[in-house]
């Protein structure tokens, strides 16, 4: 890839790096599912269209999500979506547009490894434990374990530990030339201490020895605290997405 990653350049490597447990292609439209509960491994990616009538399609997609008890939902990326008027068709089925996030993306350079992060290729017990501790539940914690166990190689896992005990994760995974950057996690007790900077920055290191050329995360747009730390670390706002779902 010599040129910048475009929006669908980075929502495929997504679907690569950040793996739904079912991925199915329906003309032209990605299928994702897993456990139902968090939005991008349950929604459909409407990266191209080769399909006919657009209803048509959405009625597929929906019959699709239904048929794995999983309510339909889209999710739709500024940049990034096929035929270009998908949402309005949606609004006037009755289906409203929730979660704006952003996608950033940062060349990755060179950059010296922290010395009091743990870097592990698969995922550690620490790991785990913070995952546990910075979910709602028990669902969203198997949701997000599951997925991270299946992050394809090359991948790292960076963990932080006081006293014995994590207290701050984060991880990476590559798709060809683009790495992703997946569950930044604090401990509530350990927040504001700089950690999740610490933890960035072993990522972008260990990204520079993958020799990938781009580095990509997502980040809800009214996280402004995250939103400034990756900004502060190089990464600007490449687009957004939404999901749109009935109510």
């Amino acid at each position: 890839m010599s040129s910048s990653p475009t929006a669908a350049d980075i929502d495929r490597a997504t679907i690569v790096s950040w793996p739904a447990a079912v991925t199915e292609d329906r003309n032209g439209w990605i299928c994702l599912a897993a456990g139902g509960v968090t939005g991008r491994v349950n929604a459909a990616w409407p990266l191209d269209w080769r399909g006919g009538d657009l209803d048509a399609g959405i009625d597929d997609i929906e019959a699709w999500y239904v048929a794995r008890n999983l309510p339909p939902r889209f999710k739709i990326t500024e940049g990034a979506c096929e035929p270009s008027n998908l949402s309005a068709r949606l609004a006037e089925r009755g289906y409203e547009c929730v979660m704006p996030t952003l996608v950033m993306t940062a060349p990755v350079c060179a950059i010296s490894p922290q010395e009091d992060v743990k870097l592990y290729t698969a995922l550690p017990p620490a790991f785990d434990a913070v995952i546990r501790e910075t979910s709602k539940d028990d669902a969203e914690y198997d949701e997000r374990l599951s997925i991270a166990l299946r992050a394809p190689q090359p991948a790292v896992f960076a963990v932080i530990e006081h006293e014995g005990r994590p207290v701050a994760i984060g991880m990476s995974a590559a798709a060809g030339e683009l790495a992703g950057v997946f569950l930044m996690r604090t401990a509530p007790e350990a927040r504001r201490r700089g950690l999740a900077r610490r933890i960035f920055r072993a990522l972008m290191a260990r990204c520079s020895e993958w020799k990938v050329q781009t580095a990509f995360l997502q980040v809800e747009d009214n996280n402004a605290n995250a939103i400034g730390l990756y900004e502060s670390e190089g990464f600007t706002r490449l687009t957004s997405y939404s999901f749109w779902r009935k109510p």
